[in-house]
């Protein structure tokens, strides 16, 4: 019944939490880890490595103390440029599966003054949310990539 899908809603949401809480890793390491998968690109590596870990820091403190979540925390943007080919999609997808957070990229060529062409915000979140085999938790933690905003 339904009582099982609460649980496991539930249970993952504690591990997310745990996973959360239980983040150590350094830039370097990330950065390491980033070096396996992508050539070059040692700035945008390094940076990516410090964002991720300052991000997952305030996240940190925000699931202990649920008013500094309400006073500080929003989720982060990042802005990669490069020309086509250099390696912009996988770092992020890299990071997801080093995560273990859900990915989904999105063309912006799709994207109107009004919206998005064909589908709209709520169907990248679905696609998070059908990434992380329906676990709304995990999914709220997931990468929507916006490729090709030139």
């Amino acid at each position: 019944g339904d009582s099982g899908g609460a649980r496991s809603s539930s249970s993952s949401k504690e591990s997310l939490l745990s996973r959360v809480s239980s983040f150590d890793m350094r830039p370097k390491e990330i950065r390491e880890h980033l070096d396996r998968y992508v050539i070059r690109q040692e700035e945008a590596k390094k940076v990516l490595s410090v964002a991720i870990c300052d991000h997952y820091n305030v996240v940190r403190r925000c699931v202990e103390n649920e008013a500094e979540a309400e006073a500080e925390y929003a989720k982060p943007n990042i802005l990669l440029l490069g020309p086509s080919g250099c390696g912009k999609t996988q770092l992020v997808r890299t990071l997801a599966k080093l995560l273990g957070v859900p990915f989904v990229k999105a063309d912006a060529t799709k994207f109107t003054e009004a919206g998005i062409v064909g589908e709209d915000a709520e169907d990248l979140v679905r696609q998070l949310v059908e990434r992380a085999d329906g676990d709304v938790a995990l999914a709220q933690y997931g990468i929507i990539y916006v490729d090709e905003v030139d």
